[in-house]
């Protein structure tokens, strides 16, 4: 196959979608060829000889709009034979005639709980709909394919580490959370439990990395600021904004557990990235307790990983537990975590999987 891969951004050190860059890897060593559609194109030096890319640029939505449809044109002329657009449904809708006309296989990928009117156009004209998890596409359809997530697990494995000051209620711990600064992501209900372990007598510090993107960010960012210091966190807590994708590892490196409050509802990739890091995790995220129970390794203590979606006073207590664990209990289940990663969402795997399944029309019609 010879396929066109549709994206915002292609750029290995970008801070929220720099693992496209991986996957584009993963499906070159599937595919004959892949040309790669994005908006941005920045650090392209790790692609292999048999990826190109067209850069669309985000300013004009005419001039945007006329080069997307020109590129995708010349490419089913050129005769790439396959098209896969990544998390923007409309993606798929302005190109769906142009595949059709060329009799390609044509297949949008999307993992998130939000349904609009833009995804049900998108699912009407595609041939079918990849997704991490049940959970991540909440539309009843039969062109939805569950697959995983797609999971560099190399990149993250950046060994065990002890917690800071070791086990009992003195013991501190470094938390991390990765994600962008915005209410979605709930980092307030991150402060409150950093608070209340904090007030037990805990040393814990969080670091959380990321920065914001829309508008009224730079206003929420001064908001959680000022509740770090009414806390009294000044000391404890560090923002380390976007942080390209080749330094993530590093902060997984440096921390002993990890964190998150995101309301955004689909398997959050930071979730197995953390878990392939063989780090801890408590999470709200309502798809990561039955992605755990499923794993008869990990559904023993898969309420351990979980909260109440906005309970910092759950959260603190998830997060004393495994500050209290025993060490060598802790290391059988960090390492039960990333064995889970390596085995259902390892990133060639799952690109092999995508390009199989388009070269064969699965769910076409």
């Amino acid at each position: 196959m010879k396929l066109i891969f549709v994206t915002q951004v292609l750029d290995r050190e970008d801070a929220v979608l720099g693992f496209v860059s991986r996957w584009v890897r993963g499906l070159a060593g599937a595919a004959a060829r892949v040309r790669v559609l994005a908006l941005e194109v920045g650090e392209t030096a790790d692609l292999p000889d048999n990826v190109d890319w067209v850069e669309l640029g985000r300013h004009g939505a005419v001039g945007r709009y006329l080069r997307y449809r020109g590129a995708v044109r010349r490419s089913f002329a050129e005769g790439f034979d396959g098209l896969l657009t990544h998390m923007v449904p409309r993606y798929s809708t302005l190109a769906a005639g142009w595949a059709r006309a060329a009799g390609a296989p044509h297949y949008l990928w999307y993992t998130h709980k939000g349904v609009d009117g833009r995804l049900l156009r998108a699912i009407e004209r595609v041939d079918g709909v990849f997704t991490a998890s049940e959970e991540s596409l909440r539309v009843d359809t039969p062109k939805r394919i569950v697959t995983g997530h797609g999971i560099d697990a190399e990149h993250f494995d950046v060994g065990r580490r002890a917690f800071s000051d070791g086990p009992g209620s003195s013991g501190g711990g470094r938390l991390l959370s990765v994600g962008r600064l915005t209410p979605a992501k709930d980092p307030e209900c991150v402060l409150d439990a950093v608070a209340r372990l904090r007030a037990e007598g805990r040393d814990v510090e969080l670091t959380w990395a990321g920065g914001g993107l829309a508008a009224g960010d730079d206003a929420y960012a001064l908001r959680v600021r000022a509740l770090v210091e009414s806390l009294g966190l000044a000391g404890a807590v560090r923002f380390e904004g976007a942080v390209p994708y080749t330094r993530i590892p590093d902060l997984y490196g440096a921390s002993d557990l990890f964190v998150s409050a995101s309301r955004t509802g689909s398997v959050d990739k930071v979730l197995l990235e953390a878990m392939a890091a063989r780090r801890p995790l408590v999470s709200c995220n309502d798809s990561l307790a039955p992605l755990l129970e499923a794993d008869g390794d990990l559904a023993p203590w898969a309420q351990a990983c979980s909260f109440p979606e906005g309970d910092g006073a759950a959260l603190a207590l998830r997060v004393a537990g495994w500050l209290d664990l025993d060490a060598a209990e802790r290391v059988q289940r960090t390492e039960a975590l990333r064995a889970h990663v390596q085995r259902d969402h390892d990133v060639d795997r799952l690109m092999g999987r995508l390009v199989k399944t388009m070269s064969s029309g699965g769910t076409r019609g």
